[in-house]
């Protein structure tokens, strides 16, 4: 089922909560693969899902029967109340690093802005073993939809620690990094976008006119680039 024009806008805000104009790219792309690719959409597991908008919007647009999970349980959003979605969402607590799920078990799983808050302690190692974790619930030829923030430029790194209350804590990766992060799965298509999108939180207009105004910016190297998305294929 397809969701156009005002409705998929909202959608969108629902779904990825925070600089939609950006990060919308990764929905996009994501609802290109999955038409392209005929991926079986019927069971899906959210990670980190916070206020659960990307379990809503693949239960939303696909039908999915959605698992919304975090480290701590996810908050009960009012759009997670939808009754036109009775049966297909429920939510429960599971830490990344150690999914309580069987092997082969979904079809999917989808998580945006992970990796970073779980390489807080121990660098490399919890964000390999959630990756790990991930291969590992996926059916055989199952998908991760993935949208993460990346290491990006020196600058972007600067004003994450000085303005930004986690941004000390996380360990953000860099694009190399998150190809070496995808290395269990058997395909990958990673790809990046942002540069001026990150340096303000609003007004709307302002993110709005910053994230078109990326699209320009031919020249700015992936590895300045602050979100990085795609697909991985079990």
């Amino acid at each position: 089922m397809a969701l156009e024009g005002v409705v998929m806008k909202t959608a969108f805000k629902i779904a990825l909560e925070w600089d939609v104009y950006t990060w919308q790219h990764a929905l996009v792309f994501w609802n290109q693969a999955i038409e392209n690719w005929n991926f079986p959409m019927q069971s899906g597991l959210e990670i980190g899902a916070r206020n659960g908008g990307l379990s809503w919007y693949f239960a939303k647009t696909y039908g999915s029967k959605m698992i919304c999970t975090d480290v701590k349980k996810p908050r009960k959003q009012a759009h997670m109340m939808d009754p036109s979605l009775m049966g297909l969402l429920s939510c429960q607590t599971a830490d990344a690093t150690a999914l309580p799920y069987p092997s082969d078990h979904f079809d999917f799983v989808v998580f945006k802005s992970v990796m970073g808050a779980l390489g807080h302690d121990d660098g490399l190692r919890r964000q390999h073993a959630a990756m790990r974790e991930i291969q590992r619930v996926l059916k055989p030829g199952g998908v991760l939809f993935f949208a993460e923030n990346l290491q990006a430029s020196l600058t972007h790194q600067w004003l994450r620690k000085r303005f930004v209350g986690w941004g000390k804590r996380w360990r953000y990766v860099h694009e190399n990094e998150l190809i070496e992060l995808l290395s269990p799965f058997a395909e990958k298509q990673v790809k990046s976008v942002g540069f001026l999108g990150a340096f303000v939180r609003g007004p709307l207009w302002l993110k709005w006119f910053l994230s078109q105004t990326d699209k320009f910016l031919g020249f700015i190297p992936n590895q300045w680039k602050y979100v990085g998305f795609g697909i991985a294929i079990k």
